[in-house]
């Protein structure tokens, strides 16, 4: 395909319109639906080396690391991920770079043109491809959206793969024990293709994972912070797919996320519980004396133990205010009142404002979604920085 058309006004309200009415299918995994638009599209990923990602916890943090350290050994580095948190476009970076939005619908146009029955991920996953590849990005990063095994981005041809901690989760599709969980996730391995899956510090849970990936390196990254951990297992995949990393600090949106403000605002979208009891020990690290809680999250399994941390940093470190809300924008409803006998404000931009007791720091956490409200309030974009 050469260089892409400009889009009209008319046939981008269409291609808008169709991929808003997509989400109305919810979610259906499987390979084939999108096997053969990327078959009808010549195969973008094919242009691209493309390197896989998926795990229950730090799956985006592992890509905004490996983008960001890409980015900087001279490469150039587009990214598909989800869900994003303040514009569509979000979902689809070049050099950590949300794209524009005529790049967004002059791809989307062209996904709709096939006349192919997809889902709303399948459609912004497509997208992507065509974007990056238009774009001249030698290096895509594909994050998984749920599971591995149906997950559409599996349908790419890729030069490596990485596994981040894998947990509980998402039980009705991907199994009711994290050994069928972490198979799920294990899945994405390709026969001949250099694979790291970061230790899951469990013989069952291990070998669950190397019955669909026999020649992955499992690894277990020393004691440290989630965006180091991550760093780590980026790292140590590209010196095993041969390419050059360059490692420094970043700001991955939502993600122990500060913002200078009046009060200062701490962002983090830890939304299972593996992800919380992960999240709290670094956030008790730095908060002030005086702090204010604003909690949202979507359905959990097992509530009581989602907020065990947080009841815990709660009991040890009292905050002055806490306020619950409920996430927009999700794939499920926002959790009315998660903790009975505290004040809950149903939308995030109204409970934000309603903090009353002077604090230095408000912390935002319990879903990404949460975070992409807050994020969207403050007219804040979400680039890697």
């Amino acid at each position: 395909m050469g260089g892409l058309a400009p889009t009209g006004p008319m046939e981008t309200e269409g291609a808008r319109a169709w991929l808003k009415a997509s989400k109305s299918k919810g979610m259906s995994l499987g390979l084939s639906r999108v096997n053969e638009a990327l078959e009808a599209l010549g195969r973008p990923d094919r242009n691209m080396d493309c390197l896989h990602v998926a795990g229950s916890n730090g799956k985006g943090s592992a890509c905004a690391q490996l983008v960001a350290g890409l980015v900087r050994a001279g490469y150039r580095v587009g990214l598909f991920s989800s869900p994003h948190l303040v514009r569509i476009e979000e979902r689809v970076r070049v050099d950590g770079k949300s794209i524009s939005e005529d790049e967004f619908d002059n791809a989307l146009s062209i996904v709709k043109d096939l006349q192919i029955e997809l889902t709303f991920f399948e459609i912004t996953y497509l997208t992507s491809l065509i974007a990056c590849r238009q774009a001249g990005v030698s290096i895509m990063v594909l994050e998984t959206g749920l599971g591995g095994r149906l997950d559409a981005t599996r349908s790419a041809e890729v030069v490596g793969c990485l596994v981040t901690s894998v947990s509980l989760e998402h039980s009705d599709i991907l199994g009711d024990t994290i050994e069928k969980v972490a198979k799920e996730k294990a899945a994405i391995w390709r026969p001949g293709v250099p694979m790291l899956i970061r230790d899951p510090c469990s013989a069952s849970v291990r070998n669950a994972m190397r019955d669909e990936a026999i020649s992955a390196k499992f690894y277990l990254p020393e004691p440290s912070t989630f965006m180091e951990e991550a760093a780590d297992l980026a790292e140590m995949l590209c010196a095993m797919v041969g390419y050059s990393f360059v490692r420094r600090p970043i700001t991955w949106p939502a993600r122990m996320q500060y913002i200078e403000s009046e009060p200062n605002l701490l962002l983090e979208a830890a939304h299972n519980p593996s992800g919380m009891e992960r999240a709290i020990p670094e956030i008790a690290a730095i908060l002030p004396e005086k702090w204010s809680l604003l909690l949202g999250t979507s359905p959990q399994q097992d509530m009581a133990e989602f907020l065990r941390p947080l009841y815990a940093l709660v009991t040890t470190h009292p905050p002055v205010e806490m306020i619950t809300t409920e996430p927009k924008e999700g794939r499920y409803p926002g959790v009315k009142n998660p903790i009975e006998g505290i004040t809950h404000i149903e939308h995030p931009e109204k409970a934000i404002q309603s903090f009353k007791q002077p604090t230095e720091l408000i912390l935002v956490i319990g879903s990404l979604y949460l975070c992409g409200n807050i994020l969207s309030y403050l007219g804040l974009d979400a680039d890697i920085v």
